[in-house]
């Protein structure tokens, strides 16, 4: 395993999300989608899920679906997100954007 990816793998089931979830695989994934080029975020659908269904053999919406419960897995779990972003203006549930945008954050200036 790359390191990135550990780096990845340990923030994620840090705050709770573990392979047991289908998310998990596809939130990894959309995280390096985004560290190979940040504009993905601008239109997620198309630049995100749509790449990840397709090499999954999923539809795009089983992605969304996925990515959006884990999304309320780590949600649960803001204790531990305030550790790693103190600054960042948590609002109850976070979207899948804005996960995704942490995630790369965290692998790249951690």
């Amino acid at each position: 395993m790359a390191k990135e990816e550990t780096k990845l793998v340990l923030f994620l089931k840090s705050i709770g999300i573990s392979g047991r979830y289908k998310g998990f695989y596809y939130l990894k994934e959309a995280v390096f989608l985004v560290l190979q080029d940040e504009h993905c975020l601008c239109k997620v659908q198309e630049n995100i899920y749509r790449p990840i269904a397709e090499r999954n053999h999923v539809s795009l919406s089983s992605v969304a679906r996925a990515i959006r419960t884990v999304c309320l897995t780590a949600s649960t779990n803001e204790t531990q997100l305030r550790k790693f972003f103190p600054n960042y203006s948590f609002h109850g549930t976070l979207y899948p954007k804005e996960l995704i945008e942490l995630a790369a954050d965290y692998v790249r200036y951690h």
